[in-house]
């Protein structure tokens, strides 16, 4: 199953950053190519984006159910494909003081007649998608938070 693991360092304590990841409104909208995201609860989501393969972008829908929320380290998500025959998981944790570091993950495989080509284009998809969007939170905290 191709997955990826990503760090960086935010000037920021854990509770800052643990108050932005524990809601996923504020980072729904920060994975790569992003059109989209339907709320159904406070802890499942439908992700709506234009995924690039390489040889095409095809917008994909997956069903994001938080499982996990650990006080103030750990935010944990299942993903399930809706337009594709996707599954997966991934999580953020959180770690150290000022600064936090911030773990991002992402594990997504494709299943089915066409599992193995896709997967193969997964593998590097979810390392990209897993460094753009723990990326993306780094910076929008920095930016929130005006820090230098």
């Amino acid at each position: 199953m191709p997955q990826a693991t990503h760090y960086v360092s935010v000037d920021l304590s854990n509770d800052i950053v643990w108050d932005f990841l524990k809601d996923y409104e504020n980072w729904a909208a920060l994975i790569p190519g992003y059109i989209a995201h339907e709320v159904q609860s406070d802890k499942q989501f439908t992700w709506i984006f234009l995924a690039d393969l390489g040889f095409t972008k095809k917008t994909i829908k997956l069903q994001v159910t938080i499982t996990d929320l650990t006080e103030p380290t750990d935010v944990k998500f299942d993903l399930k494909g809706l337009s594709d025959n996707f599954n997966g998981h991934g999580y953020f944790k959180m770690t150290g003081g000022v600064p936090s570091e911030v773990t991002g993950s992402l594990e997504l495989a494709a299943s089915g007649i066409m599992g193995m080509m896709i997967n193969s284009v997964l593998e590097n998809f979810v390392p990209k998608a897993t460094r753009d969007l723990t990326e993306s939170i780094q910076a929008k905290l920095t930016e929130l938070h005006s820090v230098k």
